[in-house]
């Protein structure tokens, strides 16, 4: 026992010392409870926000967990059916905005929008001698890639597309009186095949037909495929609240965060994953498909998130895992059961992994949900 928890702390040292590392003169580093933070000040400095207005003392949430009004189904790991929390941006929350991006944060919570998206960052804000903190792990792997995608590095071109139904076989998913969870994302995935095809993209995929197949196998396809991105496709279920509905989307918690849906930090959340040589990659994967999904289909938006799912912590090229709504919501259900419903998700998925692909290879930011209802709107 002694011996473990020299262990755990001595990589929690490595962490914090590898962060520090990586963050230049620019920012000013603040200890609390064992982590690194900046300030809102720093964070409105560096990225030409106008200064915030001064934060009055705050005291800390009586708990660290945000409130759980469902329970839900992101993968086929039966661990992974944790308590799945409500996004609720505080009435106290502050916002930086300076005409080309807008960061809101709330003050000892999680919950944070950026450019008009939901995000759940890894570690709550702190509120201490009249500073917002923000963690120094969700500024390097969360806001940085998010506010400034085109200066990320390591964005490789886009020539394979590797489209993953969830479940299949035995294992239906989750279910509704419409139908299974296997049934219609094979079909969305299907459908955004041949979208991708006539873009003439590579695609392929991890199940054709109503096979199962196991969960190291399917981000391995991708593995194997140089130039190649990852996307699976779920729905989501809630036994204990019939009321949830929206989308949400996963990527791989970065080392040293915990799983959004997760209670708190354990020591699993310091082992390094094959996933998380691609943090940089997933985070702006997520946030271009993202955009797309809730800029095309007016739906919920519960946030951007972190899990370790096998098909997300095994896969070492970017990818995403994306929840496209409840069966368990009687009215959102008849929509997932609709032919054209189904089209529409896979047209924005399509849309938004192109957003992605100009990034990569022509450094175009990736449009944002505003950009996508205007246009609309234009076109009404």
């Amino acid at each position: 026992m002694r011996l473990y928890s020299v262990t755990i702390r001595l990589l929690i040292l490595l962490a914090v010392l590898t962060a520090r590392s990586s963050l230049g003169d620019e920012w000013k580093l603040y200890r609390h409870e064992g982590r690194d933070y900046v300030s809102l000040d720093n964070i409105a400095a560096f990225y030409a926000f106008p200064p915030p207005q001064p934060i009055p003392q705050m005291a800390a949430p009586a708990s660290p967990s945000a409130p759980v009004h469902a329970r839900s189904i992101p993968s086929e790991e039966p661990s992974a059916d944790g308590a799945n929390p409500t996004f609720l941006l505080s009435p106290a929350a502050f916002t930086l905005t300076n005409g080309k991006n807008t960061l809101t944060l709330t003050p000892n919570g999680r919950e944070a929008q950026i450019n008009g998206v939901n995000q759940w960052l890894a570690f709550a804000t702190v509120v201490e001698d009249g500073r917002l903190l923000v963690s120094r792990l969700d500024l390097a792997k969360v806001i940085e890639p998010r506010l400034r995608p085109e200066k990320a590095q390591g964005l490789g071109p886009v020539t394979t597309v590797v489209l993953d139904p969830g479940h299949g076989g035995h294992d239906n998913g989750a279910y509704s009186h419409f139908g299974l969870e296997k049934d219609f994302a094979l079909d969305v995935v299907t459908r955004a095949r041949q979208a991708l095809e006539r873009k003439h993209y590579n695609v392929i995929l991890t199940r054709s037909a109503d096979l199962f197949v196991p969960l190291p196998e399917r981000p391995n396809v991708a593995n194997h495929l140089a130039d190649s991105i990852f996307v699976s496709v779920h729905f989501n279920s809630a036994s204990s609240n019939p009321d949830a509905r929206g989308f949400e989307i996963y990527s791989c918690a970065p080392r040293g965060a915990p799983a959004t849906n997760d209670g708190g930090f354990s020591p699993r959340d310091l082992r390094e994953e094959p996933g998380n040589v691609m943090d940089t990659q997933n985070t702006i994967l997520a946030g271009a498909i993202y955009h797309s999904l809730l800029g095309h289909i007016p739906v919920p938006d519960r946030g951007i998130k972190h899990a370790r799912f096998a098909v997300l912590r095994l896969c070492t090229q970017p990818a995403v895992l994306i929840e496209g709504g409840f069966v368990s919501n009687s009215p959102e259900s008849a929509l997932i059961a609709s032919p054209a419903w189904r089209q529409q998700l896979a047209d924005a998925i399509v849309t938004g992994i192109g957003n992605y692909k100009e990034l990569a290879e022509q450094h175009l930011a990736p449009k944002l949900v505003a950009d996508y209802r205007s246009a609309a709107e234009a076109g009404k």
